[in-house]
């Protein structure tokens, strides 16, 4: 009986997996480095890559990536400038002019200005645009251009949400104006000024994103997102252990 206890102690000793302590680097080593995949599970295919017809999860995981609103949320939860480097907000709270970025182009090489801005917010306010996040929009009394590098609206009344909602994606005006937004290419191969540029849509398989060299930010440093099209979760955690992607939702 001795032996058998001590041998059942030397299995569990011994045949346990040991990990070594994770020492964190440091100097060079421990700056990032640029380079490599992240393989991204989706339970659904996107519906649409144009954000202001989107509104499913997959669509929007996406288009955050390929474009860029005027504001953001930082990792705090704090409102900061994307395409806005900067803005001002009047006394009495009705009036936000924001000042934006110079340096920004479309992923085909066209610049971004306050045109783009001004074609959004028509956009999204157009009652022929089938779009589920107007509202918000027709609150704006005006809109104006006031040169190409500053925009400004006006509300009647003060509106809480009224500089969180600027973070809405903005649509490029040289390749949708006078178009059918419905019908347009861009549903499938998207064209933003965000981080990540749109490469390719493989239906029903993976959607495949481009680390954009051009972003105002800085490239990332994840050079290519893949969003890996897996309808089922108990297949989805599946590949998950078995390092077939690398995250699921």
């Amino acid at each position: 009986m001795r032996v058998l206890f001590t041998l059942l102690i030397f299995v569990i000793f011994f045949g346990c997996d040991r990990q070594e302590a994770v020492i964190p680097a440091e100097g060079d080593a421990a700056k990032p480095v640029k380079g490599d995949t992240i393989l991204m599970g989706s339970i659904g295919e996107p519906s649409t890559l144009l954000p202001v017809l989107a509104s499913d999860s997959a669509s929007s995981d996406i288009n955050g990536l390929v474009y860029s609103g005027l504001v953001r949320y930082d990792k705090d939860l704090q409102i900061e400038g994307d395409l806005a480097e900067t803005w001002e907000i009047s006394e009495d709270n009705l009036t936000i002019t924001f000042h934006l970025r110079r340096d920004v182009r479309w992923h085909d090489g066209e610049p971004f200005t306050a045109q783009d801005v001004m074609f959004t917010y028509q956009l999204y306010i157009d009652p022929e645009t089938p779009t589920a996040y107007a509202e918000r929009y027709k609150q704006v009394a005006s809109a104006e251009v006031i040169d190409p590098y500053t925009f400004r609206v006006r509300y009647d009344q003060p509106l809480a949400p009224a500089l969180i909602s600027w973070s809405l994606p903005i649509h490029p005006l040289h390749l949708l104006q006078g178009k059918d937004v419905t019908q347009s290419p861009l549903g499938r191969a998207p064209v933003g000024t965000g981080p990540y540029r749109f490469e390719t849509w493989d239906s029903g398989e993976r959607v495949v994103l481009a680390a954009n060299p051009d972003y105002w930010n800085g490239e990332p440093y994840i050079q290519r997102v893949v969003y890996r099209i897996i309808p089922d979760q108990s297949t989805m955690f599946l590949e998950l252990q078995s390092k077939g992607i690398d995250y699921m939702d």
